[in-house]
C-alpha cells in the first residue's frame, strides 16, 4: 500500500458525510473521502486506512460488513461508530 494514509467517512447521506469530512479535515487530517457503503473500498485505492467513520444511516447489516471488511484489510484500524445527532454541530 502506499505511504500516505487516508481517513474514510462512509455514510449513506452525501451532505451529512461532506459535513463531516469538512470537520476532520479543519483539524489538519491530509486526505479524508467520502463514500457510501457500497463503494468505500474502492475510493480507498492503493492508500492506507488511518481510520474510519462509520455514518447513522447505515442499516446494521451495512455495518457490520463495513467493520468485517476494514477488519480484514488490519485489525488495528480505528473505527468511529457515529449515533445519530452526533455528526452535525
Amino acid at each position: 500500500m502506499a505511504a500516505h494514509g487516508m481517513i474514510m467517512v462512509i455514510n449513506r447521506a452525501v451532505s451529512e458525510a461532506e459535513n463531516l469530512k469538512e470537520l476532520i479535515e479543519f483539524m489538519d487530517a491530509p486526505t479524508v473521502r467520502t463514500a457510501t457503503p457500497g463503494e468505500w473500498r474502492e475510493r480507498v485505492g492503493e492508500c492506507r486506512l488511518d481510520a474510519v467513520f462509520v455514518g447513522a444511516d447505515l442499516s446494521e447489516g451495512e455495518v457490520r460488513a463495513v467493520v468485517g471488511d476494514v477488519a480484514e484489510l488490519d485489525p488495528n484500524i480505528p473505527i468511529v461508530m457515529l449515533h445519530e445527532g452526533e455528526e452535525s454541530v
